[in-house]
């Protein structure tokens, strides 16, 4: 079972999401390490001074619960055993009709999460 996207799936997303996923990811503490010197910041931390940068984001199946819970939506998350696929509904109770199927719960919850992306980014 695959257990987080990987760096390629991370990098087809749109500067203005990544930037929006990393924010994210920075306020929870996930993928953070402190910048060396000479290398440019993406976050400081205003509290303590702190200069950081994220390393290529691998969210993992929790995270992606956790940021899709974080949107205050709700969605659903279903499995059918034969075949095996994963599907997801946002919103409301599932229907059969509106699910997306997709093979692995991790590639579901990404499908997710870039939705959701895309509708925080079309905001601004």
């Amino acid at each position: 079972m695959k257990q987080h996207i990987t760096v390629d799936e991370f990098y087809e997303l749109n500067k203005e999401q990544r930037r929006q996923l990393e924010t994210w990811c920075f306020t929870h503490r996930y993928f953070t390490r402190l910048a060396v010197p000479g290398e440019p910041a993406r976050f400081t931390d205003t509290k303590t001074f702190t200069s950081y940068v994220l390393n290529p984001i691998e969210l993992s199946i929790g995270q992606m619960i956790e940021y899709l819970s974080d949107t205050g939506n709700n969605f659903w998350i279903s499995y059918d055993r034969n075949p095996m696929l994963w599907s997801y509904t946002k919103g409301k109770t599932p229907h059969p009709e509106d699910q997306n199927t997709i093979p692995e719960l991790c590639d579901a919850l990404w499908q997710a999460v870039k939705e959701e992306l895309e509708k925080l980014t079309k905001k601004d």
